[in-house]
């Protein structure tokens, strides 16, 4: 609990570049009644819409409700959904000096329909086409500066084009060069790019589909984590396991778990983003692997305590420390 609060104290010290894919999560709500007398599916009432910022957006709203100082790095579509993610993360104070609005493709928007607490149905409107080599070339130009503030950088992939092995290594072997550390988000397409970060992220999915087997039992993902973090020469690895904690694989020392928290369950939406946004803060603040991974539990903990994807403050953080 003590060391919770230290790093949490320290927040306001720590300055994080966050580069990744930027979504918009949009929330249908309203009530099922009846089926439908067009198709054999319910009709939903419309009561109310909800936004949040997702993906990388998701990590950076995380960092700024945790105290750090936050700078973001991506590209979004020049369309109402883009102008209102870059409203959302400036109204908490993150720097957005860093973004590019692309013309010719759409931000990411992934709208949920909800009807009494149950997700009906989610449609996805994106593109994942790489980006253009004219987009990629702004965004670099203007993430080099911020780079130069960051203690640390935390790359947040969704596969949507952002991240490629060319851009990922550029970066990353900036903030080496500089002695600062990168932390990574992943999808198992792109992993091969984030070999040489400093701490990466994974859910048990995510995990089994990168070694290729399925991680069945307690030996099983142990094997996985190991494999992973050698193929990527990361000096940490974690395979995020939900309530049950998390499998932390680190250089020269052997697995360890990290217990997890067990709380209601709402909405696991965003837990992920979560998890990585307090582990990085940690880390920012000096803390080991072993610290980032409780911080990364207590705040996935509460994250999904809420219905949608939602930033949580210090105070959920230490409530949940205390229970």
């Amino acid at each position: 609990m003590t060391d919770i609060s230290k790093i949490l104290h320290a927040a306001s010290h720590c300055t994080i570049a966050v580069l990744g894919d930027l979504m918009l999560d949009e929330w249908i709500i309203g009530n099922a009644s009846r089926i439908s007398p067009e198709a054999p599916v319910p009709i939903v009432r419309w009561s109310e819409r909800k936004i949040a910022p997702g993906g990388a957006a998701n990590v950076v709203m995380n960092l700024r409700s945790l105290g750090a100082n936050v700078s973001v790095a991506g590209v979004v579509g020049d369309d109402s959904s883009g102008h209102s993610l870059v409203q959302a993360m400036e109204n908490v104070g993150a720097d957005t000096s860093g973004l590019v609005f692309d013309l010719s493709r759409p931000t990411t928007l992934k709208t949920r329909i909800l009807a009494s607490r149950q997700q009906m149905l989610r449609i996805d409107r994106e593109s994942d086409e790489p980006f253009s080599d004219f987009d990629r070339e702004r965004l670099e130009e203007r993430l080099m500066p911020i780079l130069e503030r960051a203690d640390v950088l935390c790359i947040s992939d969704y596969d949507k084009g952002l991240v490629t092995c060319g851009i990922a290594s550029r970066v990353m072997a900036t903030m080496r060069e500089n002695g600062k550390r990168v932390t990574g988000g992943p999808k198992p397409h792109n992993l091969n790019c984030f070999a040489g970060a400093d701490f990466i992220s994974l859910n048990e999915k995510e995990a089994a589909e990168a070694v290729g087997f399925k991680l069945s039992d307690e030996d099983a993902v142990q094997r996985a984590g190991t494999l992973l973090r050698e193929r990527l020469d990361a000096n940490a690895l974690v395979i995020t396991r939900g309530g049950k904690g998390v499998l932390l694989f680190e250089k020269e020392r052997s697995p360890h778990a990290v217990a997890g928290h067990g709380v209601e369950v709402f909405d696991v939406a965003g837990a992920g983003d979560t998890f990585l946004s307090a582990a990085t803060l940690a880390l920012a603040s000096g803390a080991d692997y072993s610290a980032a991974c409780e911080l990364g539990n207590l705040a996935a903990a509460a994250s999904v305590r809420h219905v949608g994807v939602v930033a949580v403050s210090p105070e959920e953080v230490l409530r949940i420390a205390s229970e």
